[in-house]
C-alpha cells in the first residue's frame, strides 16, 4: 500500500496518528477587503463603503490515543474590524473552539490502497455573540465527517488526495450545514511540497435572521474557497508553510481572500 507522504495537509481527514504521535499547526491568516456575496451570490461592495477586516491564530492539533483513535482539536483567536461610513469597530477574542474523535474505517478496497475515517466534533463558543463586531453567531455544533485518502506516484513524484464529506448541525440562530473538503499535494523536490485545497459550506435554509450585522444580515450562507501553498520541510519533525486562500462562490458572507504561513511540528 502506498503511504502518506511526509507533508500532510491540515485537513488530512483520511488518516489517524501513531499512538503515541502528535500533530501540531499553528497558522497565522490576514483578510482585508470591501467586497461580499450578497443574497443572489453576487459579488458586490459592502454598503456605505465598508471594509471588513480578520486576522486569526489558529492552532491545530492532533495526537494519536491508539492505532485506531486520534483526538482532534481545532483553536481559533480572532482580530476584526468593520469601518463604513456610518460604523466603526473592532473586536477581539477566542471564537469557536473545536474539540472532537477521529476513528480509522478505512473504505473497501481490493488493493487496500484508500485509507478512511470517520470523525465526530463539537464546537464551542468562547465569546459574546452580541459584540459588534460579533466573533460569531453563537450556538454549539455538532459535525460528523467520513474522510478517504490515498497516496500515490505522480510520474517520479510523491503526491496524496484527501477528500471528505461532512454535516453539521447548528444550535442558536445559525443554519445547519454540509460541508465537502478536498486537498491535494505534490512533492516537487524532497523538500517543498504543492498543496491545492478546495473547501465548500452549503446552509441548509433553516438559520434564523440576525440583525446583529446589518450588513450581511442572514445566518443561512454558502461558501466556496481555493487555496494553494507551499510547504518546506526542515526536518521530518518541522515544516513551515505559506500560501494564498480565494473565495471564487457564496452568498450571504464576506469575499475576502488573504494570505497564510503556518508552521507545523511532529513530536
Amino acid at each position: 500500500m502506498l503511504s502518506l507522504p511526509l507533508a500532510t495537509p491540515v485537513f488530512a481527514n483520511a488518516w489517524v496518528q501513531a499512538p503515541g504521535e502528535t500533530l501540531a499547526i499553528l497558522k497565522f491568516s490576514h483578510t482585508d477587503d470591501a467586497t461580499v456575496f450578497d443574497e443572489s451570490s453576487e459579488r458586490t461592495r459592502f454598503p456605505d463603503r465598508g471594509e471588513s477586516r480578520q486576522d486569526q491564530l489558529n492552532l491545530y492539533i492532533e495526537h494519536g490515543l491508539t492505532s485506531d483513535l486520534t483526538f482532534v482539536g481545532n483553536f481559533y483567536y480572532n482580530k476584526v474590524r468593520y469601518d463604513s461610513d456610518t460604523f466603526s469597530g473592532s473586536n477581539s477574542g477566542f471564537g469557536n473552539q473545536e474539540i472532537g474523535l477521529r476513528y480509522k474505517l478505512n473504505p473497501p478496497s481490493e488493493d487496500q490502497q484508500w485509507v478512511g475515517a470517520v470523525q465526530a466534533l463539537i464546537s464551542i463558543p468562547t465569546y459574546d455573540e452580541d459584540d459588534t463586531p460579533a466573533l460569531g453567531v453563537g450556538g454549539n455544533d455538532f459535525e460528523m465527517r467520513y474522510s478517504v485518502g490515498r497516496g500515490f506516484m505522480l510520474g517520479s513524484r510523491s503526491a496524496y488526495v484527501d477528500a471528505g464529506a461532512a454535516w453539521r448541525l447548528r444550535s442558536g440562530d445559525a443554519a445547519d450545514e454540509i460541508r465537502v473538503d478536498i486537498t491535494s499535494g505534490v512533492a516537487l523536490t524532497p523538500k517543498w511540497m504543492l498543496i491545492g485545497e478546495l473547501n465548500v459550506i452549503e446552509g441548509l435554509g433553516n438559520g434564523s435572521d440576525w440583525d446583529r450585522m446589518s450588513f450581511i444580515d442572514s445566518t443561512d450562507y454558502d461558501l466556496t474557497k481555493l487555496s494553494l501553498s507551499a510547504l518546506y520541510s526542515m526536518s521530518p519533525e518541522v515544516q513551515f508553510q505559506a500560501g494564498y486562500t480565494e473565495p471564487v462562490l457564496g452568498r450571504n458572507t464576506g469575499a475576502a481572500g488573504g494570505p497564510f504561513i503556518a508552521a507545523w511540528w511532529r513530536f
